[in-house]
Parts: structure tokens; sequence; C-alpha cells
């Protein structure tokens, strides 16, 4: 055994030889009711419901290979990265698990046939450190591992105890802990510090510590005190690269065979050497580890931003970019990078190979957009070294906001014979981190016993009767309740949460529906305000219509616009976010920029049509491999068991999906897309509506469009009446008696109208009579006082006379009346005729 490759699967195979069942890979994201860190940081996290008691593992003995990520929160380890032979932030932890099976003396005999049979370590060179006890926890020395040790005739004098801080684990603030026992590998005098007392617990790279023996025994509460959880268990944790540093005597994790390739790459693409100097050692092992972290983060979903995950990876990516540079390495290449890690590891976890295409969008869109970021970041550093001394505020801002990592700051300082405030720096980032400490502080806590579980029958029902299978009262007219069987759907999968409400149908004692947490499979708990309900109630429990039924409207227009936008756009566009609530959806999707108008209408004009086609909506739960088979789309970032619900629309589209959706394409119902924006390098967001909002879209529009109508037809006509400022191009030819004869020119149709009446108002005429030439064409418009229709002149008979003059003819109303001809030589003629027809009704 001597290869990376080699130890990760031996180990796996050791302990399934000693009875342990394997488990598939597991996902870097923490499950969804586990918001006590941003990442998983140990392989024990994803079974905490096992040590918890809460729910029954598939196996006593469990062994896994656990991605990891060491960054943001109290467990970060990406500052120190490159600065040491060992930091890395993303790494896999190889795990063996007991739950209430073997305990201390079976985990310590365990591990030890492992590192001195299996891996071939000397054990004169071995080293075990234990607990050394706490009285704020109210625990002594751990003499239980102590004697473990002593057992496989571990030396007394190479068993260290160490205090809390060292030998005591806990993943978060609350949850699962207890002591845990570590195994060093002594390298050597060489690689001390030369003091006499040297030994496991040293700063130094003599003693290295590669396996961490957690016997979780204890429920650490938020007041700091410890309970014995149901069973004794043991989570241990190999650092596989380590682990692998010492098989392979290197100097340290990034000198390994699983970072040859990276290293490789970059050495030739800059032309430097690991080892010409500490520069170019730190930015090696900066880019060795920071290019798995970022492809196995974007192949999970993770996209760069400005909070939680996506700020750490923000800020991997940035730190990357930053060392390149100081290596000589020109952009783009991240995107090269990324394919090194893809190609020695995309054959273990296939995601990388899957998402490729999506990994490289993501980091070539970051990278672009940082490469002027970092151009300022540089000028404001050379601003602020001018001045001279870096102080913490501005070492601070340069990481904050311009993700300079400080020993990159301290680096360019040297350069300089500058300082920097190193512990001013240090108070900041202290803070920053208590601030992203609360942040990402657990926000739920059950109050229920946990021993029963809900069956969620809201696909089928909105209204079922029920039972409360436990109550715990929370106060504050509040409490926590488990259903028997729940309609209820919990937030989850970008869809809201449903709203709803239980009643004791005797009593008619209701209770309002707070929020429905979504715990692992297809277990919830509820939370409801309310009086009167307590354990083996039977009760009626309720999501009322007009709330599901736009929200399944609006789940099911996710699944067409997510294919309407592959077809349109094309195969690379994939979902990276919605929300779907009751009156809009959000659908955030990856796409490089902003869609055309014609586009956006293509969208939606094919999800519409699939709407009008009265498509049926299936749902099927299958294998995960059958579903793949099938081509079934799976989300960056899901997590999938294997078994999975797949939603399908025969001939368009085919989903993993765990939401709520109508039965056929029609009940959606029109569908409006409202907004289209960005979200961040590479993803862009369609805003859109369905079903009962959309139509109150439409009539709003219809009403608007009216009203725009009315109003601009008002505003033409305003502005055809000739202003008393304009110097009208018309002139009046004669005028007797209360006639008006004008000839105008290039004035037609409503401008010619407006003249007539202007004028016979303004000259108080009883009649007017306008003629025009405009393009060839000559134009009459015959204007009369009704005084004079009721002497018996008609307007539009007169008109249609004197048409004749100018070779044509019109009509219109008894008071006002038009005529077009092609004679214009005709139009004096017409006027005169005019002229004596009205002064003879006059007579």
């Amino acid at each position: 055994m001597r290869t990376t490759a080699e130890l990760r699967e031996g180990f796996l195979d050791f302990f399934e030889e000693n009875g342990h069942q394997r488990l598939p890979p597991p996902s870097v994201i923490p499950p969804p009711d586990d918001t006590t860190t941003l990442f998983i940081i140990a392989g024990m996290q994803p079974l905490r419901r096992y040590f918890l008691g809460l729910e029954e593992p598939p196996h006593n003995r469990l062994a896994s290979v656990q991605k990891v990520m060491r960054a943001g929160g109290k467990h970060n380890d990406l500052d120190d990265v490159g600065r040491t032979i060992r930091h890395e932030s993303f790494y896999e932890m190889l795990g063996n698990f007991s739950i209430g099976d073997y305990f201390k003396q079976g985990a310590i005999e365990l591990a030890w046939e492992f590192v001195t049979e299996r891996m071939g370590f000397d054990p004169d060179k071995l080293w075990a450190t234990v607990f050394a006890g706490d009285p704020e926890l109210g625990l002594g020395e751990d003499q239980e591992a102590m004697d473990g040790w002593l057992a496989i005739e571990m030396p007394r004098e190479r068993i260290v105890s160490l205090p809390r801080a060292d030998n005591f684990w806990q993943a978060a603030e609350t949850g699962p802990c207890g002591a845990n026992s570590e195994i060093f590998y002594d390298r050597g005098e060489e690689y001390g510090c030369g003091r006499p007392e040297c030994a496991p617990g040293c700063e130094c790279d003599r003693f290295l510590e590669f396996w961490n023996l957690v016997f979780m025994e204890y429920d650490l509460k938020p007041d700091g005190s410890v309970v014995p959880l149901p069973n004794q268990n043991v989570d241990t944790g190999l650092g596989l690269e380590r682990g692998a540093m010492l098989l392979q005597d290197v100097g340290s994790v990034f000198e390994t065979d699983v970072f040859r390739p990276t290293l490789s790459w970059v050495e030739e693409r800059a032309g430097v050497r690991y080892g010409e100097s500490e520069a170019v050692t730190v930015a090696l092992r900066v880019l060795g580890d920071h290019a798995r972290a970022m492809t196995f983060l974007t192949a999970e979903g993770v996209s760069p931003s400005n909070e939680g995950r996506g700020y750490v990876l923000r800020r991997v990516i940035r730190r990357a970019i930053q060392h390149g540079s100081r290596l000589g390495l020109e952009p783009p290449y991240l995107t090269e990078l990324a394919d090194t890690v893809i190609d020695e590891m995309g054959s273990l976890y296939p995601e990388l190979l899957a998402h490729r295409p999506h990994i490289h969008q993501a980091l070539a869109a970051e990278e672009e957009r940082f490469s002027q970021t970092l151009d300022r970041g540089m000028r404001l550093f050379e601003q602020i070294a001018d001045r001279g001394d870096i102080s913490g505020d501005d070492a601070f801002q340069l990481h904050d906001t311009y993700g300079f990592p400080l020993e990159l700051t301290v680096e360019l300082a040297g350069e300089r014979r500058l300082r920097v405030d190193e512990d001013g720096f240090a108070r900041l980032m202290a803070e920053q981190r208590e601030r992203s400490r609360a942040a990402s502080s657990v926000e739920f806590e059950s109050r229920l016993p946990n021993r029963r579980r809900t069956r969620f029958v809201g696909y089928e029902k909105t209204d079922v009767l029920t039972a409360i299978l436990e109550y715990a009262d929370l106060g504050n007219g509040e409490f926590q309740a488990r259903l028997e069987e729940s309609p209820f759907y919990p937030e989850g999968g970008g869809q809201v949460s449903d709203v709803g409400w239980i009643e004791n149908e005797e009593t008619g004692t209701r209770a309002e529906l707070v929020r429905a947490t979504r715990l692992s499979g297809e277990d919830q708990v509820l939370t409801f305000r309310g009086e009167g309900f307590m354990a083996g109630q039977r009760v009626r429990a309720v999501v009322p219509w007009k709330h599901r039924f736009p929200t399944m409207a609006n789940h099911t227009a996710t699944h067409l616009l997510h294919k309407a936008l592959q077809d349109v756009l094309g195969d690379h566009v994939r979902q990276a976010g919605s929300a779907v609530r009751p009156d809009k959806l959000r659908f955030d999707f990856t796409h490089p920029q902003a869609l055309t108008s014609q586009e956006r209408e293509r969208v939606e004009r094919i999800v519409n049509e699939k709407v009008f086609e009265n498509l049926p909506v299936h749902a099927f739960v299958t294998p995960i491999d059958e579903a793949r088979r099938l081509g079934a789309m799976m989300l960056f970032g899901e997590k999938y068991g294997d078994e999975v619900r797949v939603v399908e629309i025969p001939g368009f589209s085919r989903e993993l999906c765990g939401g709520t959706h109508v039965r056929w394409t029609a009940e959606i119902g029109p569908f409006e897309i409202t907004a289209e924006s960005s979200v961040g390098a590479g993803t862009r967001r369609i805003e859109a509506v369905t079903s009962g909002e959309a139509y109150a879209l439409l009539e709003a529009r219809r009403h608007e469009v009216d009203d725009l109508r009315a109003e601009l037809e008002r505003a033409r006509k305003e502005a055809r009446k000739p202003k008393a400022s304009e110097a009208l191009d018309f002139t009046i030819v004669d005028r007797e008696a209360d006639v008006v004869l004008v000839e105008a020119r290039a004035l037609k149709g409503g401008e010619l109208r407006d003249l007539s009446d202007r004028l016979r108002k303004q000259e108080n005429a009883q009649g007017v009579i306008v003629g025009s030439i405009d393009d060839g064409r000559a134009y009459l418009v015959v204007n009369l006082d009704p005084a004079l229709v009721g002497r018996g002149l008609d307007a539009s008979r007169l008109v249609r006379d004197l048409g004749s003059h100018i070779g044509g003819g019109g009509g219109g109303r008894p008071t006002l009346a038009e005529a077009g001809g092609k004679n214009p030589d005709g139009l004096r003629d017409a006027l005169a005729a005019g002229k004596q027809a009205i002064a003879d009704a006059l007579k």
C-alpha cells in the first residue's frame, strides 16, 4: 500500500472485512436539516441523526470516504493553506463509525491493526494523545482511552494527555461530541523544533497527527452542559492526504501523488519548480489545494457570490488567481487547472465528469470578473504602501474587499520593507468570524422526542384526518407537533412551506401552522400557534387550496421553463436555484448573458404552447440508476438517495423533484415572464407568474393599454391643433358675409378638419371651406354651423358636388364633410362654387 488510491480503497476494504457497511461518497454540502456549518467538516456530520438516536442507521458499523471543506465559520483552514505542510481547505477523510457497537477499546484496536499491519508503520514511531479532562464539562481524564492504548502495548511515555482544545471534538456549538484520541507519527528530529520537551501537541512538523478517534457519547447543549447520547458511538477520521504523505515519505501533503498532476501543470505553465523558493512553494500549494476545492464545490452546485457558501467559493477562486499571478500565470487558466482535478479524480467522483461544462463556465466567468478587481486591489495596495506601514484596517480591507489573503499583503509589504499590523488584522478577522458563526448558527431545534416519524400525504391530499404523534409546548402560545399523516409540504427544493391549520373537530379548537420543517426522508416537524392540543388527539389537518394550487402551478411551470430555456439557449443551461411561491416563481439558471427580446419571447411561447397542449404530469418513484438511464435532469448541489421521485411531462420534460405539481399542464394557466436579470457571473434569473396572478397581470395590462390608447389619441388630437404661436401655412382667399374660403398647403385629413374648426370659431363664420394641395392631390373640408343645416344646407351633399371640380368625391356629416381628388387645378373653382352654394342658402 503506497499510492493514495491504494490507501483509500485499502481502508474501505479493511473495515468491510471487519463488519462495516461501505457508504457511497456523501456530498460536501450538509443535509437540509443541518444548518450548523456551511460545509461538511467531518465524516460524522452526515450521520449525526444516527448518533442522536433520531434515525436508525442502515448498519451499526459504517465506513466512508467523506469530502471535507474547512473554510468559513469556526473550522476554517483556508488562510493556513500554503504556509504549512499539512493544512488543506478541501480534503478526503477516511472514516469508520460505530453506532452503539464497539467503543474505545475496539476503535483503538482496529486503528492499531490498520496502521501497523496494512499501512506498515513502525510501532515505535507512533504516539497517541488522550483527553486530559475539563472541569467546566465535569469530565476527568479519559482513563478508558489510556487503558486502551496500554492494552495494545503502547508505551506509557508515548501517550500524552492534552486539554479540551486539543482532544475534545465537537462539530458545532451544540450536538454530538466527545473526548477524542489522536494518533501521531514521529517524522524525526530533523522536522522538529529542537526543544527537549517536543511531543504531540507541539506546533512544529515533527509529530504529525493523521488519525483522530472520537468517542461520541455526549450531546452538547446550548448552555454548555453535556448529557449522554442514547448510545456510545465511535467516529474516527484518517486524513487521506496526510496518510499518503507518510506512506510516500514526502515532505508535505502537496508532494503526494494526488496533487502531482495539478502541480506539474502549474510548474510547466509558469516555468517554476516546487521548492525553488518559499514564495513559489506557497503559491503552488495554494493552487493545488484550491484547484480541488473550487472544482468540487462548483460540481456540487455552489456558485460564486457574496454570501454563505458562494462567498467561500469566491474567496477560493480569487486566492488561486492571486497566487497564480505571483507565479506569472496569465489568465485565463482556471478551466485548465480544474481539468487536472477532473481528469485525476473523475473516475472516483463522476459528478466532476458530468458537470465539466458547468465547472468551466462558472470558473471562467469568475476569473474574468476578478481580473479587473485584482488590478484595482493592487492599485489600492500601492496607495496604502506609499503611506508607510500597513494598518490592520488596511490589511482587512484588502482581504475583505479585494480578496487579498494576509500572507500576500505581508509578502508585498516585505518587498517594500514595510510592516503589517497582523494583530489588528487578526482582531478584525475574529470579529468577522463571530458574525459569520452567529449567522450560520442553528435556527431550528426540535423539542420532540423524535421516536416516531410522519408520513407525508400532501401529494394526494390537502385535507386529512390524522393524529398528533408527538407534542412539545414551546411557550408563547406555540407548540411543536409530529402528525401521523401530514398534508403540509415543508420548505424544500425551492418550494415554500405550506400554510394551513389543524383543528380538533370535537372542540372546534384551531391552531395555525407557523412553519413546517423538513427532516430527513419524509419526516417533518410542524410548529403551530394555538392552544388546547396534546399528543394522542385526533385532528383535521388542512392546507387551503387557494395557497396550494397556485404553488403547484408555479412549480410545474418551472419544469416547463427549464426545458424551454435549454431548447432556446442550449444544453449548458442548468437550474442554479429557484423559489416557488403561490404568487410567483423565480428561476435561476446558468447562462453567460442576458436574453434577447426574441429569446425571451420564444421561451415564453414554448411554455404557453405546452400549457395549451394540456399534457399530463406524472410523478413516480424509481431507483436512481433507472432515473439516470431515463435521462432525468438532476440538479447541482442536490443530494439524492437510492430511490428518487421523477416528475415527467411526457415528450418534453423529465426531472427529479420532490415538490407538488398539477396533474395537467393546462391547469397552469397563462405563463408570463415579468423580469429577467443577472444574479452573478454566469447566472441569470427569470421571474414569472401563472394561473390567477397571470390573468390579473394580463387584465391590468389590457386596462393599461386601453388607457394608453385613449391618452395617445388625446395627445394626437392636441398635436394636430395649430398653436397660436405657430406660423400656419394657409391663406384666407375670400371672406364675404358669413363665409370664409381658405387655401392651405400640405395639410389633409385631421389637420385640415382641425384648421376648419379653428377658423370657423376664430372668424365667427357660419361656414368655412378649406382647400389644400398635398403631394399632387387636392383636399376639401366643408365646415357648417348647425344654423345653416337648419336652412337646408348639408355639408356632405355639398362636398360631393364640389368634389367634381377636383376629380374626386367625398362625404361626412351634415355639419362637417371632406373630399379628395386627383385634380389640384380645380381647387379654386371648387372653393368658388362652395361660396356660391352657401350664399344662396343664406338668401
